[in-house]
């Protein structure tokens, strides 16, 4: 459940506690143990390759969250009793760095523009980091994943700058924007071909070594340019959802998309699918190959990993589900009473709200006022009122001498303790399940939830 450093820490902190003479509650402010914004640049992230990035991408997902399997482990002897967690699932979305001014690419090759003027490099080429002539960081990047070049503009957008990262240097000279500044820019896989969109929404298109030639005028507002993963089309998105195709090589026109549902405000691209968001932040998912939109869940099947800007920095979302863990200190406690006249079962939570539930099927109702509240107290965790039977909680498992309990609040996630059995046994009769109780009588059993979790791409 706990990692053997966290453990460590925690067998000191207690220790501190008594020391001191401070009590212990089970009501004890909770600590949250991750949820920090990791942006600097590590060891893993400085080897400039995409398996670096891809071992960071799991080194952050291990640090800011725990593995499902995890739950499942027992504290050290002792401590049972000093500490209970809650966990919720979220979807991963670590951030991968910081103070990017602009970047390019996916998991398979990444380019970002740093606001110092480097611009820092994972593909299966030697080059990690190449600068800017004249520092600051990039308005545009040009990167294509797999690609022996990149291309980058200054931070004014009038110049575009060429890099070969085979050789890890700067291609003499600069291609110049007639009319700048750039303000969208692709590079093909291959690193052959450029694409630009200028001042005055011309989409302009040549070998990356120059020159540039003017091959449409877009009429609405421009999101997003890029190239198909085999390089053989072009694409422009306009805010409006229509999609602008032209063939690579013959420089010719194609039939455009039209993506229903706009207005978009945003537009992002991975593989062949393309992703529009609206102002409110919903989602359509465009398939290039079908011409058609898609379900979010077959998108991310086809193109499960995402690399996004976000607030300055870059943000990763793996399409995944881990499980993000908050400690408490002390005991779970419930304060449980029972109202016969109005058939009401009161429970004062883990999550210290108070919750009414119908002594007659079980179910959580609004809350009601009654004058014959009676505190009532369990018996290995069932409690009796009247003639019937209620559970809060159920067992997950038993490890040991250790039996590990879970009571999932709806919107909270789960709450999880261990408590001593005094006997030794190993059962675990719903492998990587945890209960969820739609009805607290006893006698009604508890659905079990797989910990699905997946694998970052």
């Amino acid at each position: 459940m706990i990692s053997k450093n966290f453990k460590a820490v925690f067998t000191a902190l207690l220790l501190a506690v008594v020391a001191v003479g401070m009590p212990v509650q089970g009501n004890a402010a909770s600590k949250e143990r991750v949820g920090q914004a990791y942006i600097d640049v590590p060891s893993q992230l400085r080897k400039g390759t995409t398996k670096s990035l891809k071992s960071y991408v799991s080194l952050l997902l291990s640090k800011k969250y725990v593995s499902a399997k995890k739950l499942y482990e027992p504290p050290f002897m002792g401590l049972e009793d000093k500490l209970y967690i809650s966990v919720k699932r979220e979807k991963a979305l670590p951030i991968i760095a910081g103070g990017v001014a602009s970047y390019a690419g996916n998991e398979e090759g990444l380019a970002a523009a740093l606001y110092d003027g480097t611009v820092r490099v994972w593909s299966k080429y030697k080059c990690r980091k190449v600068r800017l002539p004249g520092g600051g960081g990039a308005l545009q990047t040009g990167y294509g994943p797999g690609s022996p070049t990149l291309a980058a503009t200054g931070r004014d957008g009038n110049e575009i700058y060429v890099f070969d990262l085979e050789q890890c240097s700067r291609v003499p000279g600069e291609l110049p924007v007639e009319h700048g500044p750039v303000k969208m820019m692709a590079l093909s896989n291959t690193g052959e071909w450029l694409g630009v969109i200028d001042s005055f929404n011309s989409l302009l298109s040549g070998p990356v070594s120059g020159p540039l030639q003017e091959i449409s005028i877009l009429e609405g507002t421009p999101l997003f340019i890029g190239y198909t993963p085999g390089q053989g089309v072009l694409l422009a998105v306009e805010a409006s959802g229509r999609i602008i195709k032209h063939g690579t090589k013959k420089q010719a026109r194609m039939d455009s998309d039209e993506v229903p549902g706009g207005p978009f405000v945003e537009a992002r691209m991975s593989g062949y699918v393309v992703c529009l968001t609206r102002d409110n932040g919903s989602e359509v998912y465009w398939d290039l190959r079908k011409r058609a939109t898609v379900k979010k869940f077959d998108a991310l099947v086809q193109e499960p990993a995402w690399i996004y800007k976000r607030n300055g920095g870059l943000v990763y979302s793996t399409g995944v589900d881990r499980w993000k863990i908050t400690e408490h200190l002390g005991r779970p406690m419930f304060i449980v009473s029972y109202s016969a006249a109005e058939k009401l079962l009161r429970v004062r939570d883990l999550d210290r709200k108070t919750r009414y539930y119908s002594a007659l099927d079980g179910k959580e109702i609004s809350g009601s006022e009654a004058d014959d509240w009676k505190l009532i107290s369990p018996r290995k965790g069932v409690y009796k009122a009247g003639k019937k039977m209620f559970r809060l909680y159920d067992l997950v498992c038993q490890r040991g001498t250790m039996l590990l309990y879970g009571r999932h609040i709806e919107n909270k996630g789960f709450y999880l303790w261990w408590e001593d059995a005094g006997s030794n046994a190993n059962r675990n009769p719903h492998p990587l399940e945890l209960p969820v109780r739609q009805s607290v009588l006893a006698e009604s059993p508890a659905l079990w939830v797989p910990l699905i979790e997946g694998e970052v791409r």
